[in-house]
């Protein structure tokens, strides 16, 4: 567009389509100019013979897989440029539909060439760029891992999830749409039936485009397990695709989690859309469950399911399936009639449990059942329901329990917030009262309000407890039994040391108890009923303190002893779970070189898979070349048979006969001739005039 002249730049500031066309054409003669370059099927057939036979095996290998990365990557790039050159462009113009319908067939379409549009780019440059001296057209890529790193990075990873994440999930109802389409507009099929016909299209429609971009993100990872098999170990571009891959794999755990969520949501709204504007469900509270609280904010569907709602009288509701809806901090039973969702109403309970206090529990004797018991403020209620097996039984216990501890936790988080905005309410008004305006009191909502010359307290505390978690992350988790035991333990050593100190008490009193006193030598006769009844006193506590170190010294022996089981029963625990533990090392042994044999046995079939691919690839050579011989000498060989045809055509058809006069002596010797031959021999035609001669 720079180059061209002056009347052209008027023409397409004045008419923007012909500048478009000017660009796509630009781009679609770019893509046809690199298709070129990618016609071989591997790289070992794009470079010379010779420069191929003097690299490694495994280089040969390693280039063929970056060949087939970079190839289909231009694949990948023409099936978007038909979407959008052909397919979106026709939609638009030919079929005149708004922006809106044609974005719910191809959503996110220009981020996704922008950014295939770089990544090739840099894959095409580093190609370049690896060109050997000996010829044009041979290269050798020796670095790639951070070509694929950089398009992998944090940002365009985040990209990706999002553009990636939005279109997969989008791709059932963008299929739906193209449909409905084209059932009910008539200038779409015509535009359809039309783009049949085109080279550039090659005969494929619009969801088969749909389903190739969705599948594309999921090669990735195959491809670089296959550059990274045949790249040296401990490289810096074995690193960096290692990085690399494990970039890609958590973008596909992403876009999985997306669609997923997108799934659930989708189907949460087609329930809600067939329940009744007024359902509504009393809760045990009081409150009412209506509809709209379903699609609230922070609500989001974890799994949904048909359960058998067992009645109190023991029967199973066979006769309507109750269908059940974890949301985020709820768990809904519905019922379907007349193509309606309804709340159910089974003995009169609540169709809707809160998850805060949620107790799940398998019901004895039967693998398919579990109760749901809820033991709120307002009144416990039980709930027994049945699955139609046991894995589904677990499923549906591992995600209400899993519901269940994120409600708890969230719940805390704002009750937690709540006591702060309380308390920061109060401090407000205090402040108000007082007269008060500080800078600090303006964003009563703000927890940490960070002095702009010190550093903020909050990011010091966040830091701490991350340090902490970490810290608990790699702590080795105690059995509960063990924890048990310890505290069993604990609590023993604590009680024994009580009865010691109280023991040593006793002791010293009973020593100053039988002292005697200075005053006890010189006794009053007045005072000897009032010291005699002292005594009485003293001898009874004197017992009364016997008795009590007696069985704290029978309880200390017990104590004691329990003490010691406890010890030979934590050795004979040591001692089995040594024994145990070196079991596991000898599986794990044995399993390392299982794994190992495996490996080596996977590495010789990959190289017998490349061997044969790389003969059946030379043996179609052949065959091509056959073929080629063939259709030559079939030419010739209708070459000759014309020039025959010819030939034969210039030449007299029918050759007269021809009748030779011959006199006597010529006759004779003709008949001795005959004679001498074989009776085969054809007969010569003699004259009219001379049979007579001949006959004699």
């Amino acid at each position: 567009f720079l180059f061209v002249d002056h009347e052209r730049k008027k023409k397409l500031i004045l008419y923007p389509s012909l500048f478009i066309d000017c660009v796509d054409a630009c781009i679609h003669s770019d893509i046809l100019a690199d298709a070129v370059d990618y016609e071989a099927e591997s790289w070992s057939l794009t470079v010379e013979h010779k420069f191929c036979k003097k690299q490694d095996k495994r280089a040969v290998k390693r280039q063929d897989v970056i060949y087939e990365l970079m190839q289909t990557e231009l694949h990948h790039l023409q099936t978007l440029h038909i979407m959008a050159e052909v397919f979106r462009r026709g939609m638009r113009e030919e079929v005149q539909l708004d922006t809106e319908a044609v974005e719910r067939v191809f959503p996110c379409l220009d981020q996704l060439l922008l950014f295939h549009h770089a990544f090739f780019a840099a894959m095409k440059e580093r190609r370049h760029s690896s060109a050997q001296p000996q010829g044009h057209s041979n290269y050798l890529i020796q670095r790639i891992g951070d070509v694929l790193l950089q398009q992998l990075s944090d940002e365009n990873s985040e990209k990706m999830k999002q553009v990636y994440g939005e279109f997969c999930s989008r791709h059932n109802e963008a299929v739906s749409f193209f449909k409905e389409l084209q059932q009910h507009n008539k200038r779409f099929q015509n535009f359809v039936k039309q783009q049949g016909n085109n080279s550039l299209v090659r005969r494929r429609e619009i969801p088969e485009c749909i389903l190739l971009v969705t599948q594309r993100i999921t090669k990735y990872p195959v491809l670089l397990e296959r550059i990274l098999k045949y790249t040296q170990e401990e490289t810096e571009e074995h690193a960096d695709l290692s990085k690399a891959l494990a970039q890609i794999r958590e973008v596909i755990a992403a876009v999985d989690l997306s669609v997923s969520e997108y799934e659930r949501h989708q189907r949460l709204q087609e329930v809600w859309n067939r329940m009744e504007n007024r359902s509504a469900a009393k809760l045990k509270n009081g409150h009412t469950f209506r509809k709209q609280d379903m699609m609230g904010p922070g609500q989001t569907l974890k799994h949904q399911g048909l359960l058998l709602w067992k009645t109190a009288t023991g029967r199973l509701k066979g006769d309507t399936d109750v269908l059940a809806l974890l949301l985020t901090d709820a768990l809904i039973f519905l019922q379907e009639k007349d193509q309606k969702f309804t709340f159910a109403t089974v003995d009169q309970k609540p169709p809707v449990i809160a998850l805060q206090k949620l107790i799940v529990r398998e019901v004895a004797n039967e693998e398919r059942g579990m109760f749901l018991i809820s033991a709120s403020a307002a009144g416990p209620e039980m709930y027994e329901v049945h699955t139609s097996s046991k894995e589904e039984r677990n499923t549906w216990m591992r995600l209400i329990r899993e519901a269940v501890e994120r409600c708890n936790l969230l719940s805390q988080d704002q009750r937690i917030c709540s006591s702060l905005e309380e308390k920061l309410q109060v401090y407000a008004e205090l402040a108000a009262l007082s007269g008060r305006t500080d800078a600090s009191l303006v964003q009563p909502r703000l927890l940490v309000q960070p002095h702009p010359e010190e550093l903020p307290q909050a990011a010091v505390l966040l830091a701490a407890a991350l340090q902490e978690g970490e810290t608990l992350t790699y702590t080795v988790p105690c059995r509960n039994k063990h924890r048990h035991t310890v505290q069993y333990s604990t609590c023993l050593l604590a009680a024994v040391t009580i009865q010691d100190s109280c023991y040593e008490v006793q002791r010293l009193l009973l020593q100053e108890t039988g002292r005697p006193s200075p005053r006890a030598q010189r006794p009053h006769l007045p005072s000897i009923r009032g010291n005699t009844l002292q005594e009485q006193e003293k001898q009874r506590n004197l017992e009364k303190r016997k008795e009590e170190v007696a069985a704290a010294q029978r309880l200390q022996n017990r104590l004691r002893q329990e003490k010691e089981r406890w010890e030979r029963e934590c050795q004979a625990r040591e001692s089995q779970q040594g024994e145990q533990e070196s079991r596991l090392e000898e599986r794990e042994r044995q399993c390392h070189l299982e794994t190992e044999r495996l490996r080596r046995e996977r590495d010789e079939l990959d190289e017998q898979l490349e061997e044969y691919q790389q003969s059946l690839e030379r043996l179609r050579e052949g065959q091509r070349n056959v073929e080629r011989e063939r259709e030559r000498l079939e030419n010739q060989q209708k070459l000759l048979q014309s020039w025959r045809h010819s030939r034969q055509s210039s030449l007299p058809t029918v050759i007269p006969p021809m009748v030779i006069p011959l006199d006597g002596q010529q006759v004779r010797l003709l008949r001795v001739i005959q004679s001498e031959m074989s009776p085969a021999a054809g007969r010569l035609n003699v004259p009219h005039t001379d049979k007579q001669q001949w006959g004699n």
